[in-house]
């Protein structure tokens, strides 16, 4: 059977992993500290890869197995890993220490960065990670618009803050996951992205609504592009109201040319989240947006809106691999052109195939973002709600086992491309991807 003969082949060429495993099962709750790097093979009795090194498109783990790496340490790594510069510039910056809980300059040049590649920027604050940037953002934009009322897309991952961690992916439909309070009690309403019921919900609300928070790109949630005209109508909407509207490019943010999503969309949003790539693999959130907004965090106000005062925001070693990765991504038009064209016809060729077959896989995804959903049924075209609705986790599980064993590191399915990749490594995906697309679909699960 395909499960059993894969998981022979995965459990036998990891058995260091396996140690580390059962060590971590005692100290960590569940093994980890982030419950998708299991990449679901719980859910099929085995465990997770422990890495030891990355170099460029690369990824190699205790066991030294060697994997072409997609989920590029969640989205961040675009350069690919240990890329040289960014590598030397961490080590200068080592040599004279690496936190001092003080300013420095590298925090003025690298806001300064930002702004000067982003007209909707025009003052941030840096803090530690993408939750951090959101959870400040809402509280920016209750405190300027003096409203409690705050609207997010379903399946729209912003971190885990208590503000915004409704409606995420298994969670949606569940009103209040424990430890939270209700959606009503925490001021939290929910919309389907592409949806013309969203315009009545913010017409409903509108006195009592303080922003509406999307990605431009679903990307946690599943890879789901948003329509244009979509946004450009939430942009005059919110606009029209008085109601702010946040952008969280913490995925997008740098990922499909040299700068935010929103200046190649033309829609600037009030306040806008930024991450991942932006902290050159290094912890790093941004909260930024229109001078006013954002300027009601300064100490210098009567009743300052207290964000970003992390022990470790503006943290030296971030600041420098930020900086060196955006110099580097400055210069890097073709290789972004090319990553792109990349992904589109990764996508585009695996969804023929797919529906070809009538095999229930759907590729998902924006230029070089690209994920994979296996479904527990083919469904000709389906929609984002049908994907969610019959989203197969374990079959999902068992694809990133298949495709480990093929020395290949995806989640969401695969993830995204970085620079680090070339045309074979491309074509390797999707012949991998092809080459069991039929297994994944229709073997029997049952271990």
């Amino acid at each position: 059977m395909f499960i059993t003969q894969e998981l022979e082949i995965y459990n036998k060429n990891r058995p260091k992993s396996k140690v580390l495993w059962q060590k971590a099962l005692k100290t960590l709750p569940g093994g980890v500290s982030h419950t998708i790097r299991t990449f679901g093979l719980s859910l099929l009795g085995t465990f997770p890869v422990f890495i030891k090194s990355g170099n460029g498109q690369y990824l190699k783990d205790v066991d030294d197995n060697m994997y072409l790496d997609c989920w590029n340490g969640h989205f961040a790594m675009i350069l690919g890993h240990n890329h040289i510069r960014v590598r030397e510039a961490i080590q200068e910056r080592l040599m004279n220490g690496w936190h001092f809980g003080t300013n420095t300059n590298n925090q003025i040049e690298l806001a300064s960065t930002l702004i000067q590649n982003n007209p909707g920027i025009k003052k941030l604050r840096f803090c530690s990670s993408g939750t951090e940037a959101t959870m400040y953002a809402i509280r920016l934009a209750r405190a300027f618009t003096k409203r409690r009322l705050v609207a997010k897309a379903k399946l729209g991952w912003h971190g885990a803050n208590d503000t915004l961690f409704y409606d995420v992916g298994g969670l949606i439909g569940v009103n209040s996951p424990p430890g939270l309070p209700s959606k009503e009690e925490a001021g939290v309403i929910t919309f389907d992205v592409n949806d013309e019921n969203t315009f009545e919900l913010i017409k409903k609300n509108a006195k009592n609504l303080a922003a509406v928070i999307v990605e431009p790109v679903i990307g946690g949630g599943g890879g789901f592009p948003l329509d244009h005209e979509y946004l450009k109508r939430l942009r005059e909407e919110t606009e029209k109201n008085g109601i702010l509207l946040i952008f969280d490019e913490i995925i997008t943010g740098y990922r499909f040319n040299y700068g935010l999503f929103q200046n190649d969309l033309k829609i600037l949003p009030d306040i806008t989240t930024m991450g991942k790539i932006l902290g050159g693999g290094l912890p790093l959130g941004v909260v930024g947006g229109r001078e006013e907004i954002i300027n009601t965090s300064s100490y210098q106000m009567e009743n300052p809106v207290i964000i970003g005062g992390g022990t470790f925001s503006g943290h030296p070693l971030s600041m420098t691999a930020g900086l060196k990765t955006l110099e580097i991504l400055k210069d890097s038009g073709q290789d972004y052109h090319r990553i792109n064209q990349e992904g589109d016809k990764l996508l585009n060729n695996l969804n023929r195939f797919f529906c070809d077959l009538k095999f229930p896989i759907v590729a998902t995804g924006y230029k070089s973002i690209v994920m994979l959903h296996v479904l527990s049924e083919w469904i000709e075209s389906p929609s984002i709600h049908e994907i969610i609705k019959y989203t197969d986790k374990k079959r999902e599980a068992l694809l990133h086992l298949a495709l480990f064993n093929r020395n290949i590191l995806g989640l969401h399915g695969l993830g995204s491309i970085s620079m680090a990749f070339n045309h074979e490594n491309i074509i390797k995906l999707q012949n991998t991807v092809e080459e069991i697309a039929e297994q994944i679909s229709k073997s029997p699960i049952d271990i």
